[in-house]
Order: C-alpha cells, then structure tokens, then sequence
C-alpha cells in the first residue's frame, strides 16, 4: 500500500469550458475521467460515508469491491490515511482512493479508481495526482453531502406503521359500543360458500336505518362521505338439521410484508400479503386465494384512508389452481368494479418455476391481467432463459432476486455475476428489482450497492396484520 498527497492545484489548467459545467456528482465524475492520464482503466466510481454508490463509470461493483471501500472509509475515517492512498488488489488490479473532505470538516465521501496493474505499473497515484484531479476533487465536496447512518431498526423507505388498539372499544354515547375499526371477518357461511363455490363474494351493501344525509348548507364544503357498509353475502338456504354444522368454519388471517426501500425516490408502498389458513383451508390452494383476495378487497374498501393518502400496492403469491383458473380474473375484474378499487394497486406474484412448468397458463393470465390492469412479480427470478421473454409484458413490474443467489452472492463468484445482470437487465426495461431473504448487513449494503431497489428479509421488517396497517399522519 502506498499513500501520497495530491499535487496543489494551479489556477490556469481547469478549462472554462470545465467550470462552467452543471455541479452534479455524474458531470465532475465524466471529467475526472477524462482528466486521468491515459492507462487500463476499470472503473471509476465516487461514495458517500455510507459507502453509497453516487456514481460509476461503466461495468458493476462486487463484494470485493464494496469491502475495499469500506476498508478505505474507515482508514479515512480513523485518521490512518492523508487524503488519498493506493491499494494493490490480489486479482492484478490496483486501486486508488481519494477523500472527499470539506476544509476543517468530517469526510462526506471517497472516489475509487481502479486499474490494471499491467497497465500502470507502480505509483499510480502520483500518475493521477494532477492539478486537474485536484480541482475535481474541490469540486465534489461542494456536491456530496454526508450520509445519515442506517440503523439497523430504521426503515430506508421512511414508511410508518402504526399498531392499531387491541383494547376493548371505548362505549358510545348511550351506552352502546362504538365499532371497532379492523378489518372486516367473514362470517362462517360466507367461508363455507367460498370454499364450496370458489367464487369471490365481495358485496357491498348500503348500512340499514342510515338517514338520507342533510343538503348542505350554501357555501359549506360537503364532508368525505364515509367508506360503504361491507356485508357479507346472504348464506344459502339450509335445513334446520344443518344449521348446528355452519358456523364453525374460521376466517383466513391475512398478514403483509413490507417492501423496503434500498434506494431512495418515490412515495408508492409496496407490500405482500401473506394469507394464513386453517389446515382446512391449506388443502384447497384455490378457495385460499379466492378467501385471501376476498379479505383483502374487503379491507381496502373498508379503510381507503389507511392506502390510498399515501400511494400503496399489494401483491398475492398465486397458486397453480388459480392461475388455471381462467373465471378468477373475471370474478376479479366484477369485485373491482363493485367497490371502486383501482386495479393498479393489486398484483399478482408468479414462482419462476410455475413460469417454466406452465407456460401456456402463465401466459394467459399474464396478459389478463394486463387486459385487467392489475400487474405481475416474478418471484424466484434467477435470469432463466425460459422466463426473460415474459417480461415484454407492460404488466410485469417488478422481480424478486431468487433468496439463493443474493445469500450466496458475498461468498460464489457466478451468483454474484447473476445478480448484478438481473439488477442492470430490469433496469434498462424500467422494471423494479427487490431481493429477499435478506439476513446479515453485509448482504443488505452489497445489493445496495449494485442497484436493488428494493429487500425483504428478517432485518429490514416483520409481517404485521393487515388490520394494523394504517395510513401515516406525520406532516
């Protein structure tokens, strides 16, 4: 390792042309670029503190990579280090490093220029360390502002999830009890016509005794008229013999897992629904997706505020029966239409082996739910070749990063290539990226670091029942 200081910068080598140049972070990395001498150039890229990519040059980042930032971070950081120093790498590269410090202030960020050392030799630095680089360098501490650290409770997607009251309802006036605001339950026939019939039964039926509302008054801003009343359909007939056996059927538990930000920009929540049946349930996959989507309809209806103040989508993992099932998005599309839920916010998540197994299926629904307005994941993406021409379809947005490729990307050189590739394919066809199984920080700052937009996983958030979602009133 060799550390050197770079050369005072002279007044009369920066071009006006140069200077008059936009400050952004991407204009003062293309001319320290072209400001570097002629050598094997790999890449260039500049970090906040918090080993954030702000930019790259060409080509992507590895494990490798992001741990030699780090390394330089904290040996900037610690005072080991002037403001820049040079690195040999084990695989025949070299790598330099220069602080990005504000006069009299902390380190805000560093650039990494890595090379081929058969190009350059020894004594890089000294080769780049020109006046030209010296005012670039200047200049970017006027553009990179110091990162607020992570802590591993905070969630990057500023998303707020308030725990709704467990408690028992305060009384009413009168002394009759105030209803409970939850997700609505189905009662037990409905679940029984659900499981037999594996029709979606969502109805919304006016309250009884409400009194027309009053005209109001000249000039008054009319109130938000209230959500409607959801009830359950009306049961079928039975005989008296048969009444004791309904009612006993229990409801789907519906829970939602978040998808967390890695990258900032955009309001849109995005979250999983996660259904939980009864053994009776877990038999028939269909009338559990039939019971899961029925639930989740009822509560968006029921809470419009809790998702639509702020932007929120959610998606359902699908089984091979419902994707078969070519009435679903039919019944689909007329529960849409009964309670004004806009398609858009519900999607569909696909395993990637359903995508190989039953193509002609898949297919099918995919471009009904295009027709619908409703969009697609495909989740378990591992960039097989198979399932790539799927996403031509407008209605696939996003992708979830097989869990095996992005744990084993730290340690296995191939799944590291694959994730990158996938990251950097959705990108150019404006599809989002999200992996899962995000377990150890570590992993979490690599696929930061290559561009995954969003994660899942044990430290990022927990699932929570739906009936706790709620709608964030920070101002």
């Amino acid at each position: 390792m060799h550390s050197a200081a770079l050369h005072t910068a002279r007044s009369g080598e920066i071009s006006s042309a140069d200077t008059d140049m936009p400050q952004s972070v991407e204009s003062i990395g293309r001319r320290l670029c072209d400001a570097l001498p002629p050598l094997r150039l790999h890449s260039v890229s500049i970090y906040d503190n918090q080993c954030n990519v702000l930019w790259l040059s060409e080509g992507a980042l590895g494990p490798d990579e992001h741990a030699l930032v780090l390394d330089a971070l904290e040996q900037f950081g610690a005072g080991q280090m002037s403001e820049s120093f040079e690195q040999r790498v084990e695989d025949g590269r070299v790598a330099v490093f220069l602080a990005v410090r504000p006069p009299q202030a902390a380190l805000t960020g560093l650039v990494m220029v890595l090379a081929d050392t058969k190009a350059t030799g020894e004594g890089l630095l000294s080769r780049i360390a020109n006046a030209t680089v010296h005012a670039l360098m200047r200049e970017l501490t006027v553009v990179v502002r110091p990162a607020v650290p992570r802590r591993v409770d905070h969630d990057p997607t500023s998303l707020v999830l308030t725990l709704a009251d467990e408690g028992p309802p305060p009384e009413a006036a009168g002394g009759a009890p105030a209803r409970r605001e939850g997700g609505r339950e189905l009662a037990p026939a409905a679940v029984d016509e659900i499981l037999e019939r594996g029709e979606l039964s969502l109805e919304l039926v006016p309250a009884t005794g409400a009194s027309p509302p009053a005209a109001p008054a000249a000039g008054a801003v009319p109130p938000t008229p209230a959500p409607p009343v959801l009830q359950p359909p009306p049961p079928p007939a039975v005989q008296p013999a048969e009444a004791t056996a309904v009612g006993t059927a229990d409801t789907v538990t519906l829970e939602v897992l978040p998808f967390v930000k890695l990258r900032s920009g955009g309001r849109m929540r995005r979250f999983e629904v996660l259904p939980r049946g009864t053994a009776r349930q877990n038999r028939d996959p269909a009338a559990l997706d039939t019971l899961a989507m029925d639930g989740l309809l009822a509560w968006m209806a029921g809470h419009r505020p809790d998702w639509t103040l702020e932007p929120t989508s959610f998606t359902l993992n699908l089984s091979i029966a419902t994707l078969e099932d070519e009435q679903f998005l039919r019944q689909l599309g007329a529960a849409f239409s009964r309670s004004g839920i806009s398609p858009d916010s519900v999607g569909f998540e696909i395993a990637e082996p359903l995508c190989t197994q039953r193509r002609a299926s898949v297919e099918r629904f995919i471009s009904g739910c295009e027709r619908l307005g409703c969009f697609v994941v495909i989740d378990g993406f591992s960039f097989d070749s198979a399932v790539v021409p799927l996403l031509r379809s407008k209605a696939v947005r996003l992708v979830k990063i097989d869990a095996r490729l992005s744990t084993a990307a730290l340690r296995d050189k191939l799944a590291q290539a694959t994730v990158v590739a996938i990251v950097q394919a959705v990108k150019v066809l404006g599809i989002h990226c999200a992996a899962q199984g995000i377990e150890t920080q570590q992993v979490l700052r690599w696929l930061t670091a290559v561009g995954c937009d969003f994660g899942q996983g044990s430290i990022l958030a927990r699932p929570l029942p739906i009936a706790r979602l709620q709608a964030s009133t920070a101002g």
